[in-house]
């Protein structure tokens, strides 16, 4: 009895180190992947003008949330997460601070900007279907940061309106920018979570 009863204490503590082992694995495919998909930039289109011409400057916008703080967590969990956010939690009502590094194809000749800008902010989440999954929007405020040809430094405000379906990973976002050289933003939000 005291042998089977020690084989039986041996085999769930080994089981419990395998289940461990496996679990720091999953752990880091989860988070390797995730990474990955981060990289997968949103198609933009930036508007080029100056007093007398304007047009339409495709590009690619990536979507980094370092801290977001859900209105409607689980009573378990902390409200705050930082980096690798669930869309449950997003979507469902919270409020986050943003950074979109945005990358144009072709220079902006008429507005005489650099290619490379990088723009951060607050913005707030609001469900509208299905606790946000089917549909939700947002709101936020927007400070970007982009070189001028000759190097001088260019900074610009702009306010932000976004919908989102299929729970958070498709959308449309609407920047109105607070600089005559480019009015405006329009961006296919992609988030892989």
């Amino acid at each position: 009895m005291k042998k089977s009863l020690l084989i039986i204490f041996l085999f769930s503590v080994c089981k419990g180190l395998i289940s461990q082992e496996q679990l720091e694995e999953n752990k880091s495919t989860k988070y390797i992947s995730w990474a990955l998909l981060q990289l997968l930039p949103s198609p933009t289109l930036f508007q080029d003008s100056d007093n007398k011409n304007w047009r339409l400057q495709f590009g690619f916008q990536w979507h980094i949330t370092p801290i977001n703080i859900s209105f409607n967590p689980n009573k378990y969990v902390s409200p705050v997460q930082f980096f690798f956010i669930y869309p449950a939690r997003r979507f469902s009502g919270s409020a986050e601070i943003f950074v979109q590094p945005e990358l144009a194809t072709a220079s902006f000749s008429y507005a005489d900007l650099s290619v490379f800008g990088i723009s951060s902010g607050p913005r707030v989440i609001i469900p509208i279907a299905d606790r946000g999954e089917n549909l939700s929007i947002s709101l936020g405020g927007k400070y970007t940061y982009r070189k001028n040809f000759n190097g001088d430094k260019n900074y610009y405000y702009g306010i932000e309106a976004g919908i989102y379906i299929f729970g958070g990973i498709a959308g449309l976002q609407y920047t109105q920018n607070f600089n005559s050289n480019t009015k405006f933003n329009i961006s296919i939000y992609l988030k892989y979570f």
